[in-house]
């Protein structure tokens, strides 16, 4: 794994302003006096050390929260004190991991698609992603952009959700070569928009270039002065498709000719590791004990983990019986390896201070009362608040959390989308009911089911 600068800033201690702490992925709780600490995993991998590190972390520091996976490939530490954040990031500095970026109006992780450098026939991302990130965190204004930019690698399939990132990057074979399809424009929130094509192809070599000058444009049109309105799609917006594109390759054309790109080779994965595995992890809970077995098997040569983008992690190996054999011998694994459909829940008021819904208790509704009547890879997503963290704008089956008057009292209250694309396409989810009770939310989910068998 390549070294990058941004380990070397652990915080000595709790940053006095929301804009530093934020930079630094920590986040004030609905718990007063407790923080969240949010990690960055480029592209979802995880040395054995640490994840290791990672599970110590977890149970000195958070023994009541459980380490959680988000929909970014990140992991976030839960019911941190004031005290502990300079320890917890001296600590992951140690195994070269930084929450630098994690948070605030900065570049946040860079997502890969699971399988790229692994599943026979694809293309390996995760060296690009590095030059990408270490490219991005050397420009000078880099950490004070208008707003948080995202961006995404995948594989032909899309599966690293590019259509809704700032900017994604779908590798394509053309005449024997390697090269990338550029999306632009995509985020979610409370009025999500899918990106928008810039290049239909993008050699290897002009990829650094091509991130340059988006990021350069952001930083000098993207709305400093209205928060609600300065995503790059904003930006898109405002000046119109053809106007945004055209600037866009403009910045990109003079790039080119500012200096010598570095060289972006693309190489096709060998096919060693053809059998996949599935875990899945409630409410993205991962418990120290699962992250140590995690630890195991990515100390094994024979064995490749990557955390998705949707609370599970992927094993992947020569023969999935192996694979199903080391599982059966992990205990704090082998629940997760049941085939179950992804339903995924940002933490809600559980812990986050802009949640108005208890999402993991709905969560967990679904899981016990429509977990054998949805199929594995039906995606049910839900968010506590319009945000939409959880990607309830492009899932099968999204909800977002609301509250309504209930016999005098206050209850959650939530909307139901359905039929999205999950990021792989441009198609968003159509809203078709709004205040439901969970009872009521239950009930449509079970009748739509069937259609998606």
């Amino acid at each position: 794994m390549p070294d990058t600068p941004a380990v070397a800033f652990p915080c000595t201690r709790l940053p006095d302003g929301d804009r530093e702490a934020r930079l630094l992925g920590l986040y004030p709780q609905v718990q007063e006096g407790r923080w969240m600490e949010r990690v960055k995993v480029l592209g979802g991998v995880l040395t054995a050390d640490q994840w290791r590190t990672l599970a110590a972390i977890a149970r000195q520091h958070t023994p009541a929260a459980p380490l959680h996976l988000t929909t970014r490939q990140d992991i976030e530490l839960h019911d941190l004190t004031a005290e502990s954040v300079p320890a917890v990031q001296e600590r992951l500095a140690q195994v070269r991991l930084t929450t630098l970026g994690a948070g605030g109006d900065s570049v946040r992780n860079i997502t890969v698609c699971p399988c790229a450098g692994v599943a026979p026939g694809g293309v390996e991302l995760l060296p690009l992603a590095w030059d990408i990130r270490l490219a991005l965190e050397a420009m000078d204004g880099i950490l004070a952009l208008p707003r948080k930019f995202k961006i995404s690698l995948s594989c032909g399939e899309a599966c690293g959700q590019p259509w809704i990132n700032d900017l994604g990057l779908v590798a394509e074979r053309r005449d024997a070569r390697w090269g990338f399809r550029v999306l632009v424009g995509g985020s979610l929130g409370p009025r999500p928009a899918a990106a928008t094509p810039l290049f239909d192809w993008l050699p290897p070599g002009d990829v650094l270039a091509c991130l340059w000058a988006v990021v350069r444009v952001f930083m000098a049109h993207g709305d400093r002065e209205h928060r609600g309105r300065a995503r790059l799609r904003h930006m898109r917006e405002r000046m119109g498709e053809d106007r945004f594109t055209a600037l866009l390759r403009g910045a990109f054309a003079e790039a080119k000719t500012l200096r010598a790109w570095p060289e972006v080779l693309l190489g096709e994965t060998g096919g060693g590791f053809p059998a996949r595995l599935t875990l899945a992890f409630p409410n993205g809970d991962l418990a120290p004990d699962a992250a140590d077995a995690l630890a195991a098997l990515a100390a094994r040569d024979d064995v490749r983990v990557r955390i998705t983008n949707h609370h599970r992690v992927l094993l992947f190996g020569r023969h999935e019986q192996h694979l199903r054999s080391l599982i059966a011998n992990a205990g704090p694994l082998a629940d997760a390896a049941r085939p179950q459909p992804a339903v995924v829940a940002c933490p809600g008021i559980r812990w986050c201070a802009r949640a108005v819904a208890d999402t993991n208790r709905l969560a967990d509704r679904i899981r016990t009362e429509l977990g054998d009547r949805l199929p594995p890879e039906t995606a049910v997503c839900i968010s506590g608040c319009p945000n939409g963290c959880a990607h309830s704008h492009v899932a099968d089956f999204g909800l977002i959390g609301g509250v309504r008057r209930e016999d005098g009292k206050i209850a959650d209250a939530y909307a139901l989308l359905v039929g999205g694309g999950m990021g792989r396409g441009a198609k968003l989810a159509e809203p078709v009911a709004r205040g439901l009770s969970a009872d009521q939310v239950i009930a449509e989910i079970g009748a739509r089911a069937p259609a998606f068998r």
